[in-house]
């Protein structure tokens, strides 16, 4: 798909425009009648060549797109889309979403977040989340189970990770009827760097998993490691 040079074409209109203040004067250039009926798919040398970073995210059993990063700042990533959703990622945990049917709006307590602490199979997390249907300040706990050799295969290449699977727990009592107050999240974290290249998170209670895939930071991680890949490969 042309997505990379559409993307490409936008940023550079924000780029040379004057600095904007809020979101909707960012997504304004993304108003693009794109909406895959199918997942986009990015080759290696598509990826190498961009001018920014992309994300690969799938919502439940939607297509797959392609998100760009608008902004880093403050250890936080902005990852906008051409329909106009967003994503706001700390060490590759989402925080904060807008174009979804009931975004996150807020987590507390994200400095003691184990994604960003020495995270080990005894960790565990606490913190209070507020959604936009109206449900604020509920409380989730977490704890982490660590399995320090697994793989990740993309670009037709093999790159060895940290797998962490997060299972959390949904400790109030929601406003709605809901039957999974338990559910896992799943990160795979690259064994040398520390990052997480791939992730499958469910935001809340209900909700459907959000997959994320860096597919930029894995094409560094490879030409970092001088590993060889076809350019056409996906």
């Amino acid at each position: 798909m042309a997505l990379p040079k559409l993307c490409l074409a936008f940023f550079a209109t924000f780029l040379m425009s004057s600095c904007a203040g809020t979101y909707n004067s960012y997504v304004d250039m993304f108003k693009v009648a794109l909406t895959p009926i199918e997942d986009v798919t990015l080759t290696f040398s598509d990826v190498e060549q961009a001018e920014f970073d992309y994300v690969y995210v799938r919502y439940g059993e939607k297509p797959r797109i392609a998100m760009a990063l608008m902004l880093a700042e403050k250890n936080q990533y902005k990852w906008v889309s051409a329909d106009q959703s967003l994503l706001i990622t700390e060490n590759g945990r989402i925080v904060k979403t807008l174009g979804l049917a009931n975004d996150l709006l807020y987590l507390t307590n994200r400095d003691a977040d184990p994604l960003k602490q020495q995270l080990n199979t005894n960790s565990t997390w606490v913190r209070q989340a507020d959604w936009s249907v109206g449900e604020y300040g509920y409380l989730m706990r977490s704890s982490f189970d660590v399995y320090l050799e697994d793989t990740i295969n993309i670009f037709s290449t093999s790159l060895s990770v940290t797998k962490v699977i997060e299972t959390v727990t949904y400790e109030q009592k929601s406003n709605y009827l809901r039957f999974d107050s338990t559910w896992q999240n799943v990160f795979w974290i690259d064994a040398l760097t520390g990052r997480v290249l791939k992730s499958q998170q469910q935001l809340g209670p209900g909700m459907e998993p959000l997959e994320s895939v860096y597919i930029s930071e894995i094409v560094r991680r490879l030409k970092q490691n001088g590993v060889v890949v076809a350019k056409d490969a996906i």
